[in-house]
Protein backbone atom coordinates (compact mmCIF):
# COMPACT_ATOMS: atom_id res chain seq x y z
CA UNK A 1 0.00 0.00 0.00
CA UNK A 2 1.37 3.44 -1.17
CA UNK A 3 2.33 6.04 1.69
CA UNK A 4 1.83 9.41 2.42
CA UNK A 5 5.37 10.76 2.84
CA UNK A 6 4.41 14.43 2.91
CA UNK A 7 1.56 17.25 2.32
CA UNK A 8 1.10 20.82 2.25
CA UNK A 9 -2.09 23.09 2.52
CA UNK A 10 -2.67 26.73 2.09
CA UNK A 11 -5.62 28.99 0.57
CA UNK A 12 -4.22 31.00 -2.37
CA UNK A 13 -5.31 34.34 -4.09
CA UNK A 14 -5.12 33.62 -7.65
CA UNK A 15 -5.13 36.10 -10.64
CA UNK A 16 -6.47 34.70 -14.37
CA UNK A 17 -8.05 31.48 -11.93
CA UNK A 18 -4.91 29.43 -12.57
CA UNK A 19 -2.37 27.74 -9.81
CA UNK A 20 1.29 27.51 -11.16
CA UNK A 21 3.44 24.41 -9.30
CA UNK A 22 7.14 24.87 -10.97
CA UNK A 23 10.13 23.52 -10.27
CA UNK A 24 12.95 26.18 -8.36
CA UNK A 25 15.28 25.45 -11.93
CA UNK A 26 12.78 27.45 -13.69
CA UNK A 27 14.06 30.80 -13.84
CA UNK A 28 12.17 32.47 -16.79
CA UNK A 29 8.73 34.10 -16.31
CA UNK A 30 5.24 32.24 -16.03
CA UNK A 31 4.06 30.41 -19.35
CA UNK A 32 0.48 30.19 -19.37
CA UNK A 33 -0.78 26.53 -20.66
CA UNK A 34 -1.86 26.33 -24.21
CA UNK A 35 -3.97 23.24 -23.34
CA UNK A 36 -7.42 23.57 -22.78
CA UNK A 37 -7.38 20.89 -19.67
CA UNK A 38 -7.82 22.56 -16.07
CA UNK A 39 -4.99 20.20 -15.34
CA UNK A 40 -1.72 20.24 -17.54
CA UNK A 41 1.55 19.31 -17.29
CA UNK A 42 4.77 20.84 -19.25
CA UNK A 43 8.27 21.53 -18.69
CA UNK A 44 9.46 21.54 -14.88
CA UNK A 45 5.70 22.80 -14.72
CA UNK A 46 2.07 22.14 -13.56
CA UNK A 47 -1.16 24.40 -13.64
CA UNK A 48 -4.72 23.62 -12.31
CA UNK A 49 -7.08 26.10 -13.66
CA UNK A 50 -10.08 27.38 -11.19
CA UNK A 51 -13.76 27.10 -12.38
CA UNK A 52 -14.35 29.85 -9.82
CA UNK A 53 -13.51 32.51 -12.09
CA UNK A 54 -10.92 35.44 -13.19
CA UNK A 55 -10.03 36.29 -9.64
CA UNK A 56 -10.48 33.06 -6.87
CA UNK A 57 -9.07 32.50 -3.60
CA UNK A 58 -9.38 28.27 -3.86
CA UNK A 59 -7.96 25.84 -0.98
CA UNK A 60 -5.45 23.92 -2.26
CA UNK A 61 -3.84 20.47 -0.62
CA UNK A 62 -0.49 19.26 -2.01
CA UNK A 63 0.42 15.51 -0.77
CA UNK A 64 3.75 13.34 -2.11
CA UNK A 65 3.59 9.44 -2.16
CA UNK A 66 6.18 6.79 -2.50
CA UNK A 67 3.30 4.82 -4.80
CA UNK A 68 0.18 5.43 -6.37
CA UNK A 69 -2.45 6.70 -3.81
CA UNK A 70 -5.98 5.81 -3.25
CA UNK A 71 -8.95 7.45 -4.43
CA UNK A 72 -10.02 10.34 -2.27
CA UNK A 73 -13.61 10.19 -0.91
CA UNK A 74 -16.77 10.69 -2.72
CA UNK A 75 -16.55 14.44 -2.51
CA UNK A 76 -14.08 14.99 -5.26
CA UNK A 77 -15.85 14.44 -7.94
CA UNK A 78 -14.03 15.62 -10.94
CA UNK A 79 -10.13 14.09 -11.55
CA UNK A 80 -7.32 14.50 -14.14
CA UNK A 81 -3.86 13.27 -14.64
CA UNK A 82 -0.75 13.93 -16.28
CA UNK A 83 3.02 13.11 -16.33
CA UNK A 84 5.08 15.62 -14.88
CA UNK A 85 9.37 16.01 -15.20
CA UNK A 86 11.34 17.75 -12.86
CA UNK A 87 14.84 18.84 -12.89
CA UNK A 88 15.18 18.89 -8.87
CA UNK A 89 11.78 18.38 -7.17
CA UNK A 90 12.19 21.18 -5.22
CA UNK A 91 8.64 23.42 -6.01
CA UNK A 92 7.57 26.75 -5.47
CA UNK A 93 3.45 28.04 -6.25
CA UNK A 94 3.22 30.41 -7.80
CA UNK A 95 0.37 32.63 -8.94
CA UNK A 96 0.00 33.76 -12.99
CA UNK A 97 1.51 37.50 -11.74
CA UNK A 98 4.98 36.29 -10.65
CA UNK A 99 5.66 38.39 -7.78
CA UNK A 100 6.91 36.16 -4.51
CA UNK A 101 6.30 32.55 -4.34
CA UNK A 102 3.13 31.44 -2.80
CA UNK A 103 4.61 28.12 -1.00
CA UNK A 104 7.02 25.57 -1.33
CA UNK A 105 6.97 22.01 -1.65
CA UNK A 106 9.35 19.12 -2.38
CA UNK A 107 9.29 15.79 -4.12
CA UNK A 108 11.71 12.80 -3.86
CA UNK A 109 14.16 14.47 -6.13
CA UNK A 110 14.67 14.84 -9.95
CA UNK A 111 12.57 12.78 -12.32
CA UNK A 112 9.39 11.70 -13.53
CA UNK A 113 6.15 12.07 -11.52
CA UNK A 114 2.38 11.39 -11.82
CA UNK A 115 0.44 13.80 -10.56
CA UNK A 116 -3.45 13.90 -9.96
CA UNK A 117 -5.88 16.55 -8.79
CA UNK A 118 -8.64 16.37 -7.63
CA UNK A 119 -11.79 18.78 -6.87
CA UNK A 120 -15.45 18.79 -6.82
CA UNK A 121 -18.11 19.28 -9.54
CA UNK A 122 -16.98 22.04 -11.39
CA UNK A 123 -20.38 22.72 -13.27
CA UNK A 124 -21.71 22.93 -9.82
CA UNK A 125 -18.76 25.53 -8.71
CA UNK A 126 -19.50 27.70 -11.95
CA UNK A 127 -22.97 28.48 -10.97
CA UNK A 128 -22.39 28.92 -7.60
CA UNK A 129 -19.68 31.44 -8.92
CA UNK A 130 -22.25 33.09 -11.49
CA UNK A 131 -25.01 33.60 -8.26
CA UNK A 132 -22.35 35.43 -5.93
CA UNK A 133 -22.66 39.40 -6.99
CA UNK A 134 -19.72 41.06 -7.96
CA UNK A 135 -17.76 43.02 -5.42
CA UNK A 136 -16.43 46.57 -7.03
CA UNK A 137 -12.81 47.10 -6.04
CA UNK A 138 -11.73 50.35 -7.31
CA UNK A 139 -13.66 50.66 -10.09
CA UNK A 140 -13.16 47.00 -11.55
CA UNK A 141 -15.79 44.37 -10.91
CA UNK A 142 -14.89 41.10 -9.28
CA UNK A 143 -16.54 38.15 -7.24
CA UNK A 144 -15.99 37.17 -4.08
CA UNK A 145 -15.20 33.02 -4.54
CA UNK A 146 -13.63 32.11 -1.45
CA UNK A 147 -14.47 28.60 -0.52
CA UNK A 148 -16.04 27.80 -3.27
CA UNK A 149 -13.49 25.47 -4.58
CA UNK A 150 -10.66 22.94 -3.21
CA UNK A 151 -8.09 20.88 -5.05
CA UNK A 152 -6.14 18.05 -4.15
CA UNK A 153 -2.94 17.66 -5.75
CA UNK A 154 -1.18 14.11 -5.71
CA UNK A 155 2.55 13.76 -6.80
CA UNK A 156 3.72 10.16 -6.63
CA UNK A 157 7.35 8.68 -8.77
CA UNK A 158 6.63 7.39 -12.35
CA UNK A 159 8.31 4.54 -13.65
CA UNK A 160 10.59 5.02 -16.80
CA UNK A 161 8.40 2.53 -18.43
CA UNK A 162 5.36 4.93 -17.96
CA UNK A 163 4.01 5.25 -21.33
CA UNK A 164 0.40 6.33 -20.34
CA UNK A 165 0.69 9.43 -21.65
CA UNK A 166 3.80 11.71 -22.73
CA UNK A 167 5.77 14.54 -21.80
CA UNK A 168 6.47 17.87 -23.56
CA UNK A 169 10.00 18.00 -21.88
CA UNK A 170 13.02 16.83 -21.11
CA UNK A 171 12.84 13.59 -19.49
CA UNK A 172 10.17 12.90 -21.28
CA UNK A 173 9.53 9.26 -23.00
CA UNK A 174 11.26 9.17 -26.51
CA UNK A 175 12.32 5.83 -28.54
CA UNK A 176 15.47 4.39 -27.00
CA UNK A 177 19.07 5.45 -28.41
CA UNK A 178 17.18 8.11 -30.53
CA UNK A 179 18.57 11.85 -30.72
CA UNK A 180 15.49 13.26 -28.37
CA UNK A 181 16.14 10.04 -25.66
CA UNK A 182 20.15 10.53 -25.57
CA UNK A 183 19.30 14.37 -25.04
CA UNK A 184 16.99 13.59 -21.95
CA UNK A 185 19.38 11.76 -20.42
CA UNK A 186 22.18 14.20 -20.46
CA UNK A 187 19.27 16.44 -18.76
CA UNK A 188 18.71 13.51 -16.31
CA UNK A 189 22.53 13.76 -15.70
CA UNK A 190 22.29 17.44 -14.72
CA UNK A 191 19.68 17.17 -12.58
CA UNK A 192 21.72 14.19 -10.49
CA UNK A 193 25.12 16.90 -10.68
CA UNK A 194 26.85 14.35 -13.24
CA UNK A 195 27.51 17.47 -15.36
CA UNK A 196 30.80 17.01 -17.29
CA UNK A 197 28.97 13.49 -18.48
CA UNK A 198 25.96 15.39 -19.25
CA UNK A 199 28.18 17.85 -21.50
CA UNK A 200 29.66 15.02 -23.18
CA UNK A 201 26.11 13.01 -24.41
CA UNK A 202 25.00 17.11 -25.08
CA UNK A 203 28.34 17.52 -27.78
CA UNK A 204 27.58 13.90 -28.88
CA UNK A 205 24.40 15.02 -30.28
CA UNK A 206 25.31 18.14 -31.54
CA UNK A 207 28.00 16.30 -33.33
CA UNK A 208 26.36 14.05 -34.78
CA UNK A 209 27.13 10.63 -36.43
CA UNK A 210 29.32 11.79 -39.30
CA UNK A 211 31.39 14.61 -36.88
CA UNK A 212 34.29 13.27 -34.86
CA UNK A 213 35.83 16.05 -32.43
CA UNK A 214 39.08 17.60 -33.44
Amino acid sequence: MAMLLRRFADQFELDYSTLFIEDDAVDHDIVPPASGGWLTATEQQVTVSSASGATSAPEALLEYWDGEPPQPGPDWASSSEALAWFSTGRLSIWRTIREHPLGHFELGGPGLYRVRAHTGDRHEIRQATDRVPPQHDEGAGTRSTREAERFLIRFWPAPPSDKRDMVEAPGGIYPEHSEHDVFAQAIRAIGTSDFAEAVERTERVNRGPDQHRT
